[in-house]
């Protein structure tokens, strides 16, 4: 089936739906959208500028600079004994094209993704779109939304060819430790599937330690991750990603996608990405980063707790999912909260399987501005008793 026929089957999501209608509306608070209220660090925009000043705006390498896949190489090698080439790293234009190019090489017409859900939407969008087709692996928040090893095995069909793991979770905030993304490898070596780790917001972790597919590149070659400058660096805005895999098949593949469907990333904002990946005082600004959202974190946490939402801590990113009170279907409580409350969330059944019943907050947002949504949203919740 072609992908104009495929095109059908998806809809916009509803994040950016209800992002829409938050920018028509006076007084409104979004905690929709996942984008970092930080602005990029200083010297990250100087090192662009100055790479347009030298005349580095010519098309550059279909797979990007050397130099900055040689520094990612250089950067997961020295974390994850990992023993990446700079020809195994691939520079992207953004994490979502990493995503489809990542998915592209590797599902092939009539086979299966399985996604671990809930789940980031487009993961399900674009396998849908490329004529693949999807399970969800449901985790459930008693569980902490942490994957049940022995039903994954299960769940893996004749038709699996890509399981999809994101560690820390959108939208959950779920970090899966050693253990979980192990057998995650050995059940998709077992099986002989791809798999393809989002980790994009893998410095972001406040309870719970990040752990990388790229430890495991040196047991099983099928795995790829995908990772992107947008979040940890405040540069959603900049576009420019990356792709890591040690495999042959996929290294063949997907500097032909990237050729046919973005010819190149910009060449200066990979000069960018070389101050953001190179400098100590960008380092220091993730940090501070990151310490702002684990007390944003305990913040919202704490004060849907008091307004009586039943809510895990969560471990990493910047979201938190609490159930919907009130016995609301997730679309109608974020509707209706939007309308009478002007405050933007977003509902759990846009997340795949398991995400009905929830709604997503994204803390990305100042303390004020979360402080008084939370307020608003008891608010509504009384008023509805």
């Amino acid at each position: 089936m072609a992908i104009a026929e495929n095109l059908s089957k998806v809809d916009v999501t509803g994040i950016r739906r209800l992002f829409e209608i938050a920018e028509k509306k006076r007084d409104a608070i979004n905690l929709g959208i996942g984008e970092p209220d930080f602005d990029t660090p200083e010297s990250i925009k100087e090192a662009a500028y100055k790479a347009m000043k030298m005349g580095r705006t010519k098309y550059g390498p279909t797979t990007g600079l050397l130099e900055l896949r040689r520094v990612i190489a250089e950067k997961y090698n020295r974390a994850w004994n990992a023993n990446i080439d700079e020809d195994e790293v691939f520079i992207t234009v953004g994490g979502e094209n990493a995503l489809f190019i990542a998915m592209a090489a590797s599902l092939r017409q009539g086979d299966e993704a399985l996604i671990i859900s809930p789940s980031f939407p487009s993961y399900s969008a674009i396998a849908t779109i490329l004529g693949a087709s999807v399970r969800y692996f449901r985790t459930r928040m008693e569980n902490g939304f942490k994957p049940d090893l022995e039903l994954l095995h299960e769940s893996i069909s004749s038709k699996t060819r890509l399981i999809i793991v994101n560690s820390p979770c959108n939208p959950t905030g779920a970090v899966y430790d050693t253990n979980i993304m192990e057998r995650i490898v050995e059940i998709a070596a077992e099986n002989g599937c791809y798999v393809l780790s989002d980790e994009v917001y893998d410095s972001f972790t406040y309870s719970s330690s990040f752990v990388s597919l790229a430890r495991f590149f040196k047991r099983y070659d099928r795995i790829v991750v995908a990772n992107s400058f947008s979040k940890l660096y405040s540069m959603t805005g900049w576009r420019l990603g990356f792709l890591i895999t040690g495999n042959t098949e996929l290294r063949g593949s997907i500097p032909k996608l990237q050729l046919y469907v973005n010819t190149c990333p910009a060449t200066f904002t990979q000069y960018a990405a070389l101050e953001a990946l190179n400098s100590p005082e960008v380092a220091k600004a993730v940090e501070r980063f990151r310490e702002a959202y684990r007390r944003r974190r305990d913040l919202v946490y704490r004060l849907l707790l008091e307004a009586g939402v039943e809510v895990n801590l969560p471990e990493g990113a910047f979201y938190i999912f609490p159930k919907v009170p009130l016995n609301m279907k997730s679309n109608d409580f974020c509707s209706s909260l939007l309308d009478v409350k002007n405050v933007v969330t977003v509902p759990g059944s846009g997340f795949g399987e398991g995400g009905e019943g929830h709604f997503r907050i994204s803390y990305a947002a100042s303390e004020e501005k979360l402080a008084e949504a939370c307020r608003r949203i008891a608010e509504f919740i009384q008023e509805k008793l």
